[in-house]
């Protein structure tokens, strides 16, 4: 029995067939995650999603023809990366690395930058619950974000890198567990929910 193990990584997408009964990794490969994309401002950093899901697919396609016995796939990856997806299962956005750092912009419309504005927004009982390491690099941060610059469209979906890429390769709607959605900045880890008053304080309810 053996498993394909994929790693998203910020560099490189790496993979391996897992050998379960000798505990063994097995033909380890990797391959150069795609460029950033170039003439954003330079606080952006962005790829695009395609290209990311299409290595992934080359690499899964080739470590198969050595696991001619395989149960399944694990996947672990860089966090904090986001995509925008629709109900249809396409992306809407590129995607938005743990690099990104456009929330420390100046605010157009209030004191200081994005970041200090979402500071102003929530009370700090919420941001403890959040788990105190509210950033720049969260996807709640390239949200608001888009949210003020008003270029957030109704009932896009925002997915985790790794369940984004899973989403395409699979077919099916995007899923999210704890940890993943813990990075986002917007998960209650008290309650294990996404913490929906400060998504409503961020004005960010008209996502999905």
């Amino acid at each position: 029995m053996s498993f394909i193990g994929i790693d998203l990584g910020t560099s490189f997408i790496k993979g391996a067939v897992l050998d379960v009964k000798a505990r063994r990794l097995k033909h380890v490969q990797r391959m150069p995650f795609p460029n950033q994309l170039t003439g954003t401002n330079p606080l952006q950093c962005e790829y695009d999603p395609h290209e990311i899901v299409a290595r992934v697919g080359t690499l899964i396609h080739e470590l198969s023809l050595d696991a001619p016995d395989c149960e399944g796939m694990v996947m672990c990856s860089q966090m904090h990366g986001m995509v925008l997806m629709n109900d249809r299962g396409e992306a809407m956005s590129n995607c938005v690395s743990w690099r990104d750092q456009r929330a420390s912009m100046p605010h157009p419309f209030g004191s200081g930058s994005y970041l200090d504005q979402i500071f102003a927004r929530i009370r700090p009982e919420q941001r403890r619950q959040l788990g105190n390491e509210l950033e720049a690099g969260r996807p709640v941060c390239f949200l608001f974000w888009l949210a003020e610059q008003g270029k957030l469209e109704q009932s896009l979906i925002p997915a985790s890198l790794p369940d984004f890429v899973l989403s395409v390769l699979c077919g099916t709607p995007p899923g999210v567990e704890a940890t993943n959605a813990s990075a986002f900045g917007a998960f209650n880890l008290e309650t294990l929910d996404w913490h929906h008053e400060v998504i409503e304080a961020l004005r960010l309810v008209l996502l999905r």
